[in-house]
Parts: structure tokens; C-alpha cells; sequence
């Protein structure tokens, strides 16, 4: 049995869940289980579309665990819900389109505090819709993990909470060693039949026909760092204080993946017909692990995708902005997901690639 995993740090701990996945289906008889793990912590699903388009040999794969129902609150206000429906399907399509025998199992977990229920009942619908809408093709199905573990305390929050080491993740001792039994038993499961027809998108502008521009490949007049540690080997090209990168895009900017330390410096994103953004690239995290990287992707969320009008050619500016410079872009600054200014001597920013929209 060959394993998948993309989603997000509950799919990294060590031991979490996925030690007790491999652990459970040895107990019931598969030998040698194998594990590829595309798995990013602090991110939502466009990441996990990001690694899946970049991997070679998805078809080579068994079964595939997509996690990302945790970090994806971020994506469903109001004004961002159409990116993630966008973004989830499209992740889904790639799959499916890549390797459609492939059994694919969206794992659903919860936040801890009780005020986020309403958030994840709404990705809870989205995940139906989108998997009822694949399902009487492909071998696509939800293993509901909150649900189930709600329902088994009935409903108790003191209960539930006791199995959450905080706020977004499963304790190490209580929850990941359930969670990693259910899942188990979810995968020992058959094949269902698949069929080879294509179904058209249920969202008009899903995203697995997005693009990726690879910066450190067309940006050659900039320097490339490299960031290395035991799971990735991520390139980004390096900017200096003042610099700027203009690239030409076919279509809408839909996100941009980073390389966050802790030094990073602001970034300015100009895009043509959008109003400016500026974002911190350091992460607050970093600051007692100054030796580290993470990998960080900043998604364009309030766009309307289904809207002709904002799709087209458009150049896009990207600059490197000192610390002390930003009280003058207040306006434009998107303060969140715990992204800092940095501390030290500011190097950066480390931009790695761009997801845009092309004309269809």
C-alpha cells in the first residue's frame, strides 16, 4: 500500500497521527505500508496544490490523504470562500486527472474551541459538495474525523478538548492515536469502481488549470537561495533592499508561495488593475528558532474568480521594502497568519513561485 499525504501540521508531528495510521495497518495485515509526505504546517490548500503540481509520479500511488480543513478557515469568509472552492476542487482535479484510479480520502478535523464550529461546518458542506460531485466516478470519499469524535463525547467540549494539544492541534498521547486508528480503518477499505468519463468543474474557474511561474528560473538577473532541511529543498530568488521584480503573467495572480526567516523584509505586490498589498515575509514562530526556515504561500483570496472582466494579461511588481519604510504603505499593509516585520538586519524577501489564472 502506497501512501500520499499533502495538508498540514497535524500531518507533521512527530509521532502524530500518521504513526499510528502505519502502526494500525500493519496490525491488520499490510506488511510494508510506504508514506510520501508533501505535507506543509501554516498553510492552506493552495500549498497543497502547489506540491501536488510539482510532484512527479502521483500515479504511482495507492491512495492519496488530502488535510486541510484545519488551516482552511482562513479561506472561508465571505469574500474568500470562492478561492478555496477554486482552489480545493482544482487540487481534487489535478489528482483525479493524473492518476484516476487513486483512492482519495479528504480527512476532516476541527479546531478546539467551540466558537470555530459554525467555520468548519461550512467546510464541511463545501467538502460534500465538491466530493458529491466527483464520486460517482472516482473513488473519492470524506473521512470525517470531528464529526465522529464529537459524536462519540456527545457533543461534550471539556471532553473534546481533552484530546486537542491546543487550539488546531490533536494531542500526541490521546487524540492523534485515535485519529490515526479511524483513518486506519477508513483506508483498509476496497476500491470503489471508477469510470474514465471527465466531469466539468463545479466551480467555472477552478483552479487545476492554473499556471505556475517558477521565479527562480525566469527571474535570472537576481540571486537564487536555496533552503534545505530534512523534508525540502525549496529555491527562491533572494531581493535586497530597493529591488524590484516585474513579471509579465497571462492571467490573475492567485498566490504566491515564500521562503519566511527570520529576518525576512516587508514585500510590495503591484498588480495591474488591483490594488497594491504589502506583506511581512518573516513569521512570529521564528523568532526563538532563528535557524530556521518555513515555507509560507499568501493567497489573493478576495478575488472574484467567475468574473471575465479580471482575467487577462497584467504585469505584476514585487519589491523589497525596508522595515522603517512601512508606516508609508499603512494603507495597503495586510497585518495576519502571524507574519511579522523580522528582526535583525533584513535580508529578503525570498520569493519561490507565483500561481496565476490564464485565460481559459
Amino acid at each position: 500500500m502506497k501512501i500520499l499525504v499533502v495538508g498540514g501540521s497535524n500531518s507533521v508531528m512527530k509521532p502524530g497521527y500518521l504513526d499510528h495510521v502505519n502502526a494500525s495497518l500493519k496490525q491488520n495485515g499490510i506488511k510494508a505500508p510506504t508514506f510520501r509526505n508533501l505535507s506543509v504546517g501554516t498553510n492552506n490548500c493552495l500549498i497543497g496544490l502547489e506540491n501536488i503540481r510539482l510532484f512527479d509520479g502521483l500515479e504511482q500511488y495507492d491512495k492519496i490523504i488530502i488535510e486541510f480543513a484545519v488551516n482552511d478557515l482562513s479561506l472561508i469568509a465571505a469574500d474568500a470562500f470562492e478561492t478555496w472552492q477554486c482552489a480545493y476542487e482544482g487540487l481534487i482535479r489535478h489528482v483525479l486527472r493524473q492518476a484516476p484510479r487513486i483512492q482519495v480520502y479528504n480527512l476532516i478535523l476541527g479546531r478546539r474551541p467551540e466558537r470555530t464550529r459554525a467555520l468548519t461546518e461550512r467546510i464541511r458542506t463545501g467538502l460534500h459538495e465538491i466530493v458529491g460531485h466527483y464520486q460517482d466516478r472516482y473513488d473519492i470519499r470524506i473521512v470525517d474525523f470531528d464529526k465522529h469524535l464529537r459524536d462519540s463525547l456527545q457533543n461534550e467540549q471539556k471532553r473534546i478538548e481533552q484530546h486537542y494539544r491546543d487550539g488546531v492541534h490533536y494531542d500526541l498521547e490521546i487524540g492523534a492515536p485515535l485519529l490515526g486508528r479511524y483513518l486506519a480503518q477508513h483506508l483498509l477499505a476496497g476500491p470503489l469502481p471508477a469510470t474514465s468519463s471527465w466531469p466539468a468543474s463545479l466551480c467555472a474557474a477552478s483552479f487545476d488549470r492554473a499556471e505556475f511561474c517558477v521565479l527562480p528560473e525566469a527571474s535570472t538577473d537576481f540571486e537564487t537561495h536555496e533552503f534545505k532541511n530534512a523534508r525540502f529543498c525549496k529555491k527562491a530568488v533572494e531581493m535586497r533592499a530597493g529591488e524590484s521584480l516585474t513579471v509579465d503573467l497571462p492571467g490573475p495572480l492567485i498566490c504566491l508561495s515564500f521562503l519566511a526567516t527570520v529576518a525576512s523584509r516587508p514585500l510590495l505586490v503591484e498588480e495591474e488593475g488591483e490594488n497594491p498589498i504589502l506583506l511581512y515575509t518573516s513569521h512570529a514562530g521564528l523568532e526563538k528558532t532563528p535557524e530556521k526556515f518555513i515555507i509560507k504561500n499568501f493567497a489573493f483570496e478576495w478575488k472574484k474568480w467567475s468574473s471575465l472582466e479580471r482575467r487577462g494579461r497584467r504585469k505584476v511588481t514585487f519589491s523589497a521594502v525596508e522595515r522603517a519604510d512601512v508606516g508609508g504603505f499603512q494603507p495597503y499593509l495586510v497585518n495576519r497568519y502571524n507574519m511579522v516585520p523580522g528582526w535583525d538586519e533584513g535580508r529578503g524577501p525570498y520569493l519561490s513561485n507565483l500561481l496565476y489564472l490564464p485565460l481559459q
